[in-house]
């Protein structure tokens, strides 16, 4: 047995690090992350054959993971489409989560940040705070409930945090005088080298600072491991993975997941 097949779920489970517990079996692979228990792709079974069996796949969830309330099923099938079975997942209240998984193979389109925008590691207090603030705006804007995304989100930085502080990863600001616009995450590890959570400020969109950032993030990856393959996921047909591909991203596999949220969450757009 081994781990995933998919480049983009390998790189979920290097970005999680001892974080992370992974159960692997013959048909399936469990995901644990015991200390963020409403991660959805934090806590997951992927399954390895692209079988589409509702009733006994969430049981086999249920199983798994029973003391958690969402739900997230994905199958370790790069190039898998979604196909007239996954209806019978969303007549269940199942939402599907369809994600390009884009590698850069050659040199980055480099893109400087418009005038006025400094790139720069998040470091200090105050920074990170910044970036807790952006990433709760940006994800109540698409559709979470304040009152549970913040604890969540203030949960999930804490860790980020503590990977930073570990050296395997940086987190990167856009900053228009003292205040963050625009972050994203990268870390490094198994041959790949991973972005995520891009948050761009609605006020500063389509100037080009989502670019900036992601040119200051594999700058630093390439010191750390020049050999590493740049990973970035992406919603398909999403905004983001439209300025992905202009940096010079290509596709390189796509992902299928179905997620039932707790009562009243909503899955984020990119």
């Amino acid at each position: 047995m081994t781990g995933p097949r998919s480049l983009g779920l390998r790189s979920d489970v290097m970005v999680l690090g001892e974080l992370a517990q992974v159960e692997d079996h013959s048909d399936r692979i469990v995901l644990r992350t015991p200390s963020e228990p409403d991660f959805w792709f934090g806590n997951m079974v992927i399954f390895r054959s692209p079988r589409i069996e509702p009733a006994a796949q969430i049981a086999r969830f249920q199983a798994d993971l029973p003391d958690v309330r969402h739900i997230t099923l994905v199958w370790d099938v790069p190039g898998m489409a979604e196909g007239p079975e996954f209806a019978q997942f969303t007549r269940l209240g199942f939402e599907i989560d369809r994600c390009d998984v884009l590698t850069l193979s050659g040199a980055i389109n480099r893109s400087s940040p418009p005038d006025g925008i400094e790139i720069r590691p998040v470091e200090d207090a105050a920074d990170w705070e910044q970036v807790i603030a952006l990433q709760v705006q940006t994800g109540v804007a698409d559709g979470h409930v304040l009152k549970d995304y913040l604890p969540y989100i203030r949960k999930r930085f804490a860790a980020r945090q503590r990977q930073v502080s570990q050296g395997w990863g940086r987190w990167f600001g856009a900053f228009d005088g003292p205040t963050l616009v625009g972050d994203l995450g990268i870390f490094v590890g198994e041959g790949t080298a991973r972005f995520q959570d891009v948050e761009t400020a609605q006020s500063h969109r389509r100037r080009g600072i989502c670019a900036a950032l992601v040119c200051a993030g594999l700058d630093w990856a390439a010191r750390y491991d020049p050999d590493a393959v740049p990973v970035i996921v992406a919603n398909v047909d999403g905004q983001a993975g439209r300025v992905y591909r202009r940096c010079g991203f290509t596709l390189s596999e796509t992902l299928v997941a179905v997620v039932r949220p707790p009562d009243g969450a909503k899955i984020a757009a990119d």
